[in-house]
Parts: C-alpha cells; sequence; structure tokens
C-alpha cells in the first residue's frame, strides 16, 4: 500500500502576476528511486517554463516601454517644430508688413522723395510674442517628459539612475532647478506653483528612480505630474494660434489692397499675383485642426502613461499604438523642413 502525501513548492511571483507551484507525491522508498527521478524532471521543466515565461514577459514589456518612448520623442518634435513655425510665422508676418508700407509709401508733393521705410530685405527676426526665452521654457518641459520616458525604459532593463547619461542627468538637474525658482509659468498663480510641482517630480525621478522597481508603480506615480506638464503645453499651443490669427486680420487688408492694385493695372495677369499672395497668407497662418491633431498627439502620452500604470500584463497596449499613430500624424502636419 501506498503512504503518500502531497507537497506544494510555490517558486515566485513576478511583477507580470505570474508563479509556479510545483505538486508532487511522497512514496515508499521501493520507488523513491524512480520518483526522485521524476520529481526532478519535473522541477526542471516547471523552471523552465516559469524561467521562459518570465523572460517573454520582461521582452513584452521591453518593447511596449520602448514604443512609449519612441512616441513621446516624436510628439516633442512635433511640438517643437510647430513653435519654431510660431516664432517664423510671426517674423514672416511683421515682414510682410514692412514690405507693405514701403511699398504703399508716397512722395512728398513738395521734395519728391519718399519718405523713410524701412525694408530690411533680410531681417534678423527677434520674435515678441513666442519669445526665445518662453521657446526654451518650453524646450525644457518637453525634455522633463522625454527623460521620463527614457528612465521607464532604464528600468524595464534593470538600471536605476546610472542607467541615464552624464548629460541627461546634469539636464534633468538643470530642469529641476527651474522649477525649484518657478521660472515656467502657467495661467494663474496656483496653476504656475502647481505646474513646477509637477516639474520637480518628474526631474527628481529622472535624477534617482531607484526606489521603484517596476514600470507601474513608476507610471502610476507620475501620472498626475505627467499630465500636469501636458496640459501647460495643450493650453499655450491654443493661445499661440489664437494669437497668430488674431492679427491676421491687417495683413489681410494689405494683401487686399497689393492685389486690387495688381488687377487694376494687369488685368487677368493679376490672378498671379493673387495665387502668391495666397500662399504667403498660408504661411503666416498655422490651421486650428492642426493645433488640435497636436494636442491630441499630446493628450496620447498621458493616455498611454495611464495604460502602463493600470495593467499587470506586458501584451500589446492599444494606448501605446495609438500615441505611435498620432505621434506620425502630428510630425506629417509640423515637419521641420516645412
Amino acid at each position: 500500500m501506498l503512504l503518500s502525501a502531497t507537497l506544494r513548492y510555490r517558486l515566485g511571483v513576478n511583477e507580470f502576476g505570474m508563479s509556479v507551484t510545483l505538486t508532487y507525491a511522497l512514496v515508499p522508498d521501493s520507488l523513491g528511486g524512480i520518483m526522485k527521478a521524476a520529481v526532478s524532471a519535473v522541477l526542471i521543466c516547471a523552471c523552465a517554463l516559469a524561467g521562459c515565461s518570465t523572460l517573454s514577459g520582461l521582452a513584452e514589456t521591453q518593447s511596449t516601454v520602448s514604443k512609449f518612448d519612441q512616441g513621446v520623442r516624436v510628439v516633442g518634435t512635433s511640438e517643437m517644430n510647430f513653435l519654431h513655425q510660431v516664432q517664423a510665422a510671426e517674423c514672416t508676418r511683421d515682414f510682410y508688413e514692412q514690405a507693405f508700407a514701403f511699398a504703399t509709401a508716397q512722395r512728398d508733393p513738395e521734395t519728391h522723395l519718399y519718405p523713410q521705410v524701412t525694408l530690411d530685405l533680410a531681417p534678423k527676426c527677434t520674435p515678441k510674442e513666442l519669445t526665445n526665452e518662453e521657446l526654451q521654457l518650453r524646450q525644457k518641459l518637453l525634455d522633463a517628459i522625454t527623460l521620463y520616458a527614457d528612465s521607464l525604459q532604464a528600468l524595464t532593463n534593470g538600471a536605476n539612475d546610472t542607467g541615464l547619461s552624464s548629460n541627461s542627468s546634469t539636464l534633468a538637474k538643470n530642469i529641476r532647478a527651474f522649477a525649484s525658482q518657478q521660472k515656467f509659468t502657467a495661467v494663474t498663480a496656483n496653476d504656475t506653483a502647481g505646474l513646477n510641482a509637477a516639474v520637480t517630480s518628474i526631474a527628481e525621478f529622472i535624477i534617482d528612480h531607484h526606489e521603484y522597481t517596476n514600470i507601474r508603480d513608476a507610471a502610476a506615480a507620475l501620472q498626475q505630474p505627467l499630465a500636469t506638464i501636458v496640459s501647460t503645453l495643450k493650453s499655450e499651443n491654443l493661445n499661440d494660434a489664437e494669437g497668430l490669427a488674431s492679427n491676421l486680420g491687417t495683413v489681410t487688408n494689405e494683401f487686399r489692397t497689393a492685389v486690387s492694385s495688381s488687377r487694376d493695372q494687369r488685368g487677368p495677369a493679376s490672378f498671379l499675383d493673387i495665387a502668391q499672395a495666397h500662399t504667403a497668407l498660408n504661411s503666416i497662418l498655422i490651421p486650428p485642426p492642426n493645433v488640435a491633431q497636436l494636442n491630441e498627439a499630446l493628450d496620447a502620452v498621458v493616455a498611454a502613461n495611464q495604460a502602463l500604470a493600470s495593467t499587470k500584463d506586458a501584451g500589446t497596449r492599444p494606448e501605446i499604438s495609438a500615441l505611435i499613430s498620432r505621434g506620425q500624424q502630428a510630425i506629417s502636419l509640423f515637419n521641420s523642413s516645412k
């Protein structure tokens, strides 16, 4: 008669929620040799399966976070391209106004001389609506988001803060210093305080994230600070676009005056001047739908991070795919070559 008992071995649980439990029976010594061999074989197989599952889950997590990092970088590039277009549009508009003043200047009836009107055909523009200093602050906000994504990727590789380059660490410390001095501004004083606190949280995570051992906890902890920064960037994008649109009326009237004069003098040939005027006006206007798509790409960053923070499995997440798609759409609208 067999005397049997059941022993259960729990081999462990990892971040992906996988566990392995091994069960085998104890039998009399007469069968001990056979059963020991069988148990050894089962142990080897179970451990191998557990190891393969863990490695597979880790590989999937690394791939997912790598795609998140890629998407964040594409969206960041799109945002900076948009900001450069805002500055370029302001400079072009200022040149058009200067050129119109020069073209419509009237001779003095007594001296028959034109008044002194400045016309710099190769102007060195200094933007006033989105200044270079403001642009640098926006760049730092985007750098914070990008370095955050890099840090998440470092976690999947089992690296702590030493996984980032010294340049990245220096940049993060610089961003934190700006936040401590309340350099980042928002619409209200409370919003400004919240924004700088959010930037500080992100920067401190980038500099030292050794306390986090998995992606889910890190993403959850930084979800709100990330959302705060993105919300600020979106608001500023809308303000920039509205500012360009509000100043378009004066330039449009100047172009209309010019093409009307061309029609009077050239007749049907003025059609070409009208077509050129249309193209010129488009160069200083950023369509609102384009800005809306850029903001949707920024929203996708927050949604993708939320997905990382709220799921245990390492499978493909639709929010990550949506981030990649939104980023590609944004980069096509705001291409640096345009």
